[in-house]
């Protein structure tokens, strides 16, 4: 890929990186440590919750799935970046290996 090309094809990917909300990082680890309880608790005591405050419950799916999305494209950016550098310069990529 000539220089323009590799430009171009790295902002796109910076701007569909972009579309996904990135929360701020008092709420990201606010979502943790709901996360965390969450997990710490009973399927039984997550039962009783949903059934008490089914309305809460939702709402904090509906945080650990934005979460999740927010995440998943971060993690491609990040490979889509590997993988590039990974294909233009395999023997760098192989001495660092080394």
């Amino acid at each position: 890929m000539h220089e323009k090309q590799l430009a171009t094809h790295l902002q796109r990917q910076m701007r569909d990186f972009g579309d996904v909300r990135r929360p701020d990082p008092i709420e990201v680890q606010q979502l943790r440590r709901l996360a965390n309880a969450v997990v710490a608790k009973s399927r039984a005591d997550l039962a009783a919750l949903a059934e008490n405050n089914p309305a809460l419950v939702w709402e904090w799916i509906e945080a650990f799935r934005r979460q999740k999305l927010a995440a998943d494209a971060e993690s491609r950016y990040w490979s889509n970046a590997v993988r590039e550098l990974s294909a233009a310069c395999p023997r760098a990529v192989g001495a660092a290996a080394e």
